[in-house]
């Protein structure tokens, strides 16, 4: 079966980015630029814009994307790349090459599978600087209890060395407390 571009979702049409960047390509050769760039990039997102420009590098469409790191497997690996990917597909719809639908092909089965995926707790850093701060500020051993029953109902998918560190900290809290 050849590969035309073209994805059907829930009944409406939607072209891949590659599929705009041929179209896009075939129409315009190397007349007019794609140029993109990094917004903001740390350990948790990305942002990209792109923009088409023509031979005198002026502006004429752009297009801006985010992607979560933790979102999905790709993103995990890749979300750099995703997020490019996104950004170019943007501009070239704002640019006139977007088929019947805005979003790309890529974009929507992304923000489907995403919808998909059950909600996780993200166990960052910050979290846990913020449990010990907790922890740290409680004075008395039955506050501290309750905390623990607290933090145990609210976080039940903690893997075993989140559960241990935690438990660690409750117990030099407990220790501080004698």
């Amino acid at each position: 079966m050849k590969d035309t571009g073209i994805v059907n979702i829930h009944g409406k049409e939607y072209k891949t980015v590659a599929k705009r960047v041929d179209e896009f390509r075939k129409e315009h050769g190397t007349k007019l630029a794609i140029i993109t760039s990094i917004v903001s990039i740390d350990e948790k997102m990305v942002v990209m814009k792109a923009e088409i420009s023509d031979e005198n590098l002026r502006v004429i469409a752009t297009g801006f994307a985010e992607e979560n790191r933790q979102a999905s497997q790709i993103n995990r690996t890749s979300a750099l790349e995703n997020c490019e990917t996104s950004a170019i597909g943007r501009a070239l719809a704002n640019f006139g090459l977007g088929g019947g639908e805005y979003a790309s092909a890529d974009e929507v089965a992304n923000a489907i599978n995403q919808q998909s995926q059950p909600v996780k707790k993200n166990y960052s850093r910050l979290d846990f600087d913020e449990v010990r701060e907790t922890i740290n500020a409680i004075d008395d051993e039955k506050s501290l209890d309750e905390y623990g029953a607290e933090l145990k109902k609210k976080h039940t998918n903690m893997t075993a060395n989140q559960a241990k560190a935690i438990s660690e900290m409750f117990n030099k809290r407990r220790e501080e407390l004698k």
